[in-house]
């Protein structure tokens, strides 16, 4: 290499290792909360929040300001301000954030503005609020046509939530909507739908099998993606008119997608089904297919499964009675063997009482004094003289 590239990579890895520094160290120091003021009509737009531990409920009203007090700086609400607006991305990744409360003036909330809140349980709105409201903690638009966000950790009675109805009225579902919601099982979809946004059920692992209305006319991309539960086969309805990119990618429980509409009267996004092009996928979709075919199609598949289980449930009932047999009969017998082989083994030594082992004692010096008589000739001697054949 010579001396001029030397330098250059030199200069380049000293840039790189700067960068990454200056980028941790904003990390480290970036305020909890950030706002942008527009300077002409002093409107405040909530653009940046990192939270703690300490912090498990946010308030967007007020603009919260660093005050210096005899305790130290702490944030307090600007009350001669309000917060008009919640920009995309201003709470993302969340830990510790279970409450969100959006006041009356905010008049505008990006689509995106909560992502990925994991403990996130309800976001309530001011009933002053003239664009948003709150049903049970679930953002919805004023006019309860859009469903903007259903908190991940969302409780019923004090539960995670497993089943949800969203409201008949109900015609889109925003992006990111349901986005993780790892412990929801069952969605109802209102026979008004028309969208479900780019992402809304991704990653929603528990979830089921959906049953999509027929006024449905948009699967936006990733729509159902990883949603690894839902299984068999899918039904989507005539009224659809696109599905966009690898809106049922990883349902690879998902073997068959039965279409309402024709082939040609559809917009398909590449890599829609559940598998790549390039590995093993779904079965071709089945175009010009009705509700009922699905239906069929399932319980043919939910019949195969049933001899399965059954004979899976009756291996196990044999193997837990082979345990059983095991634990009951053959380990006490191996046990009562091996602890008399272990008791002969050792009788010499300490399994035996003081006259066991006194008693063992006399009898091999007898049997000791009977094997040197036969040495010695003795016992010959005494049958030569009993034997009357020898008189």
């Amino acid at each position: 290499m010579s001396t001029k590239k030397k330098i250059l990579f030199s200069a380049f890895l000293i840039a790189a290792i700067v960068a990454s520094m200056v980028i941790s160290l904003g990390v480290l120091v970036r305020p909890t909360y950030e706002y942008d003021t527009d300077e002409e009509t002093g409107a405040v737009t909530f653009r940046g929040y990192n939270g703690n531990e300490k912090i498990t409920e946010l308030t967007i009203e007020h603009p919260m300001a660093k005050v210096k007090t005899d305790d130290g700086s702490v944030w307090q609400p600007d009350e001669t301000r309000l917060v008009s607006a919640v920009r995309r991305y201003t709470v993302q990744n969340d830990e510790y954030l279970e409450t969100i409360r959006i006041g009356a003036k905010v008049t505008s909330v990006d689509e995106c503005a909560f992502v990925y809140c994991k403990k996130l349980k309800a976001i309530y709105v001011d009933d002053d609020n003239p664009n948003y409201t709150d049903v049970d903690g679930v953002l919805y638009t004023k006019d309860m046509r859009t469903l903007l966000l259903f908190p991940i950790a969302h409780e019923t009675n004090g539960e995670p939530t497993k089943t949800y109805d969203v409201p008949e009225g109900v015609e889109r579902l925003a992006r990111n909507s349901f986005y993780k919601c790892e412990t929801l099982e069952e969605v109802t979809l209102p026979s008004t739908l028309k969208e479900i946004g780019n992402m809304a059920f991704f990653k929603c692992g528990s979830l089921k099998l959906v049953d999509l209305p027929e006024s449905l006319e948009t699967l936006g991309s990733d729509a159902f993606s990883y949603c690894g539960s839902m299984k068999y086969a899918f039904y989507i309805p005539a009224g659809v008119k696109s599905i966009d990119h690898h809106c049922f990618y990883k349902c690879d429980d998902l073997e068959r997608f039965f279409v309402g509409c024709a082939e040609k009267d559809i917009s398909l996004g590449g890599k829609w089904m559940p598998k790549s092009e390039n590995s093993l996928k779904a079965d071709d979709a089945v175009f010009g297919a009705t509700l009922a075919d699905r239906d069929a199609y399932n319980a043919k598949r939910l019949a195969e499964e049933k001899p399965k289980e059954d004979k899976e449930a009756e291996s196990k009932e044999n193997r837990t009675a082979v345990i059983v047999l095991i634990a009951v009969v053959l380990v006490p017998s191996f046990a009562l063997v091996g602890l008399e082989v272990i008791r002969n083994l050792f009788k010499d030594d300490f399994m035996m009482t003081r006259k066991g082992r006194e008693r063992l004692r006399r009898q091999k010096e007898q049997k000791e004094a009977i094997h040197r008589a036969y040495v010695n000739g003795a016992y010959a001697e005494n049958e030569k003289k009993e034997d009357p054949d020898n008189g």
